[in-house]
């Protein structure tokens, strides 16, 4: 039997706060920020509609009540459809790595598996809001992913800058 160490599991062991990364919206899990964008807006909402109710009629119960449950769906949905329009986005960038989400995450909708990379457009999932639902959910495990692509890319920007043009912007001659 192979002894195995710590360092063998180095880069697969899951981050020392995965339950922080999970709820503050980090991890698979991102759903967490529609919550936090729901109940920011219901609170502000919430107290506003108090503020006023209790100016003009002396109490405030019912109209928190509406105005938080107003503000929690105004935020979510705001929320939702910033999450739409970055995952379309993301989709005309990395329509293969969505594709694979896409599948993973719904394996039982036929049409998703019978079509290959060239079919998934933002135009398409653009047109069903059932399509963009799953666009979303599938955007939203792809995270990981897309972060690692754009530490990657980011990486390699930085790598090809020089000594010099950091000091000099690479526009300008040394001045001696």
């Amino acid at each position: 039997m192979q002894e195995m160490s710590v360092a063998d599991f180095a880069s697969n062991s899951q981050h020392p706060f995965s339950l922080l990364k999970i709820i503050g919206g980090w991890g698979n899990v991102r759903m967490f920020r529609s919550l936090l964008a729901g109940t920011y807006t219901a609170v502000v909402v919430g107290i506003s509609a108090t503020l006023v109710a209790s100016a003009l009629w002396g109490t405030a119960a019912l109209p928190f009540v509406l105005g938080s449950s107003l503000g929690f769906t105004i935020g979510s949905l705001r929320w939702y459809m910033s999450a739409e329009r970055a995952a379309l986005f993301d989709l005309y960038r990395y329509p293969s790595l969505l594709r694979l989400h896409l599948l993973a995450n719904f394996p039982y909708h036929g049409e998703l598996s019978r079509n290959g990379v060239e079919w998934y457009t933002p135009s398409r999932f653009k047109s069903s809001w059932t399509l963009k639902s799953m666009l979303v959910a599938a955007w939203l495990s792809a995270q990981p992913a897309i972060e690692d692509i754009q530490t990657r890319t980011e990486s390699e920007v930085v790598a090809g800058y020089t000594v010099d043009d950091y000091m000099m912007d690479g526009n300008r001659e040394k001045e001696e």
